[in-house]
């Protein structure tokens, strides 16, 4: 390999002066244990280090052990640190490291798999260090077996802009597919700043070669650029990025903001796992930011009746399952979602919400920082799989909630990246709002949009619409709604009213669209919103808490889960779990797992048989109990079936009880929950006996104290005891401590349980190609045969049983 260096050299000279990070030798394959020129170019990228006086790298590894390009592997010691290596300074005013032998610079066996050498520089100013990253203000990778030089594309079309002419009718911004043509595309996007548009932008993709060419450069009009490309072949996937050059001469590399599939460096991890037929990111030749994919006459999904005439359930009638699809199953996908149905079922909800599915940064995140809103997270699986799940929840009577992040973006947006955050974004971007002139109450979130900006606004509206239509969702769950804002004026309400109508309702009639309206203003906002047909979330996770800690003071009282229009709820992935804290500080005896779990379905019970809509998230309804914040609040924590909750008698006799009480609201006496309100409800603060009645049909009632027991009258008239089968209820019940009680006007059947585990069937540890089955050593235990493969042990359905290490 040394042999090749002055080669090497003459390369870089002709190809890489212009590159941002250039390497002697400029591949470096596996194995390779000579000297490692880097050289870094502190003008390009980002440009953060352009004036620094010294320049340190902290750096790291990719191997195969990493789970994302953000798992470094063997960082050289901590950042901001003068410790870690010093650059120094060329004859050309760049800035070099010499690495002599990279196994033992970073102190790994020569055994070990390095995929990438990791850099992000710095000034050496401890934690408030300036980065030095790429132009996407990305992670800096040197590829190994991979040629990392770059070329100045642009010097091949010096001199070339693109004439200035009207758009076709009907061309906004996005992808235009030609429905009669499948081998045309019209592309457009904007590129301005608040007060002059490019110079001029160009489509760069595997349609030229990945070259920039006179033949791909984009008609102007106004501050909109078009084209309309030729010659594609139906059904082909191609990758592009637009290559802009600002009014100031500034070059950027985009993808399109209405993408509907992008790819990226971190597809190798999570993405190409759930599919492996996704194409490679041209890494040699993109910028390390999203690439756009298109493809003409994309086969059409085909669905089913179910879906074509779902009835969706009565607003005034949702009970809503959160669910975060990562932590959801072991295989974190919507296929292994998809076959937990029966479970979800089982358990009486009538309609699932997902927290967010479209792009975010990342792959393993909570979703709510957003990148782009057409495009699906390929994490989860491809846009089939989703589809498939909706179509499999409609067949069952379940809605489709999806959760959606319209206040921010981060700086991988492409709009976000043409101007990006600081001053640029302040004084230049009209697509975001400053965070010193932002409107509401929060506004340390990322990027923060102008919803007052008609390309915005317009591109929301087709958002809503693009779901309703492609992937047939019911409805969708509005993140920091109270953040929709302007630049000039606080006016979310108005905003929300304007995309709901537009939006949803002209779209979709009767979609749900509900709002996490908070903030100093939401109080007076709510009313209106309620009227104007959507629904809002109240946050009644305290006084549930309280109960089921045993705790009947400090703001236990149940009222605000009992109001029309709102959606109340428990639990949500943003409080507490209700368990988590009975078992941490629970009152008298509470704290014991036979008794906490005992009271799960009284809480549950007492928020959905209240007025209004409410919500359960995921597993609330067995009682899990570990913190929100182990593993930090987007860790993933013991999946239930790992712990063996289902099989648990406390635990399934929680569940048992909950579906039998949603159940009853959701199907077996729906119309009383739709066409009347509750006639009697006690359930104030610091009350031991609490009781909810719904006139002739429904009558509650449980003992949330800890230690007495207490005595429940029934009103008058004829009572069924709902739990106990339907019998013949009596007129006076004693109550122990935790004891919930339902009581029918008619007999009613409770639904009844056999097995109330419904499995994925698929670990996401070391699975064979079929994906069934867990490669592994066999072994006898008690006369069952079990796998052993890395530190878990399996039974033969794949479920995990244990954890050895």
């Amino acid at each position: 390999m040394k042999k090749s260096v002055l080669f090497v050299l003459v390369v870089l000279c002709t190809l890489g002066l212009r590159a941002q990070v250039s390497t002697v030798p400029a591949i470096i394959e596996a194995g390779y244990t000579g000297q490692i020129v880097i050289t870094y170019d502190a003008t390009k990228g980002n440009g953060a280090l352009a004036s620094a006086t010294a320049i340190y790298a902290h750096t790291g590894l990719i191997t195969a052990a990493s789970k994302n390009n953000g798992d470094w592997k063997n960082v050289k010691g901590t950042w901001g640190s003068k410790s870690q290596p010093a650059l120094t300074k060329n004859d050309d005013g760049k800035w070099e490291l010499i690495i002599d032998n990279m196994y033992t610079f970073y102190g790994v066996p020569e055994t070990t798999d390095i995929k990438a050498l990791a850099f992000v520089f710095h000034d050496g100013k401890g934690n408030n260090s300036t980065a030095g990253k790429t132009a996407s203000n990305g992670d800096i990778f040197i590829w190994i077996g991979e040629d990392n030089t770059e070329a100045d594309i642009w010097e091949a079309v010096e001199g070339v802009t693109g004439e200035t002419k009207a758009r076709p009718e009907g061309i906004s911004q996005g992808i235009y597919y030609d429905e009669n043509d499948p081998t045309k595309v019209t592309l457009c996007t904007y590129a301005a700043s608040k007060t002059e548009p490019a110079k001029r932008v160009f489509v760069l993709g595997d349609m030229t070669d990945w070259k920039l060419s006179s033949d791909y450069v984009m008609k102007r009009d106004g501050n909109y650029f078009w084209i309309t490309l030729t010659g594609l072949t139906p059904g082909k996937e191609y990758r592009f990025q637009y290559a802009v050059e600002r009014s100031d001469g500034v070059k950027k590399q985009l993808c399109d903001l209405y993408s509907e599939k992008v790819l990226h460096p971190d597809d190798q991890w999570e993405p190409k796992t759930v599919d492996p037929t996704l194409i490679e990111y041209p890494k040699s030749v993109a910028d390390g930011g999203y690439v756009t994919v298109i493809q003409t006459n994309k086969p059409k999904y085909q669905w089913s009746d179910a879906t074509l005439n779902f009835k969706r359930p009565s607003k005034k009638n949702l009970v809503i399952y959160e669910v975060w699809v990562y932590d959801y199953t072991t295989s974190r996908t919507f296929k292994a979602l998809k076959k937990r149905l029966d479970y979800i079922q089982n358990l009486g909800v009538n309609a699932i919400e997902l927290m967010p599915v479209s792009e975010f940064e990342g792959n393993y995140s909570w979703g709510y920082n957003p990148t782009l809103y057409f495009a699906l997270d390929k994490a989860y699986g491809t846009p089939n799989d989703l589809k498939s799940l909706i179509d499999e929840c409609h067949k069952r009577g379940i809605a489709v909630i999806v959760d959606m992040v319209f206040n921010h973006t981060t700086g991988l947006n492409p709009m976000a990246k043409l101007y990006p955050y600081g001053t640029e974004l302040n004084n230049y971007n009209p697509w975001f709002v400053a965070p010193s002139k932002v409107k509401h109450s929060d506004n340390d979130y990322g990027e923060d949009w102008n919803h007052d900006f008609e390309p915005a606004h317009e591109m929301f509206t087709r958002v809503f619409q693009y779901w309703l239509k492609e992937y047939k969702v019911d409805g969708f769950r509005l993140d920091l709604s109270h953040g929709l804002c302007g630049e000039t004026k606080y006016n979310s309400p108005e905003n929300l009213k304007d995309y709901y109508q537009k939006g949803v309702q002209a779209t979709s009639p009767g979609a749900y669209m509900i709002l996490e309206h908070w903030g100093d203003r939401a109080t007076q906002d709510r009313p209106g919103l309620i009227e104007a047909g959507m629904l809002c979330w109240i946050n009644t996770n305290n006084a549930y808490c309280q109960t089921a800690m045993g705790w009947l003071k400090d703001g236990d009282s149940f009222a605000d889960a009992n109001k029309a229009g709102y959606v109340s709820y428990a639990e949500s992935h943003d409080e507490e779990r209700m368990q988590y804290k009975a078992k941490t500080w629970g009152a008298y005896n509470i704290k014991e797992d036979s008794v906490r779990l005992g009271r799960v379905a009284e809480n549950v019970a007492f928020n959905v048989l209240l007025n209004g809509a409410h919500m359960l998230w995921q597993f609330e309804e067995i009682g899990y109990d570990f913190s929100i914040d182990q593993n930090g609040r987007t860790g993933t924590k013991p999946n239930p079936s790992t712990k063996g909750y289902f099989t648990q008698a406390e635990r399934v006799d929680a569940f048992t009880k909950c579906a039998q009480v949603i159940t009853l609201r959701t199907q077996l006496m729906a119309s009383t929950f739709i066409n009347t309100t509750p006639t009697a409800v006690n359930v104030g603060s610091g009350k031991a006996l609490r009781t909810i009645q719904w006139g002739v049909n429904v009558f509650a009632a449980a003992n949330f104290d800890t230690i007495a027991n207490l005595d429940v009258t029934l009103p008058s008239g004829t009572w069924y005891d709902y739990l106990e089968g339907g019998t013949t209820a009596n007129a006076t019940y004693t109550l122990v401590p935790g004891e919930l009680k339902v009581f029918t006007g008619t007999a009613v059947q409770a639904p009844k349980f056999e097995d109330i585990e419904t499995r994925d069937h698929t670990p996401i540890e070391s699975v064979t190609g079929d994906g069934l089955r867990v490669t592994g050593v066999k072994f006898i235990e008690n006369g069952r045969l079990y796998i052993r493969a890395n530190g878990k042990v399996f039974d033969m359905t794949g479920r995990v049983v244990r954890v050895e290490n």
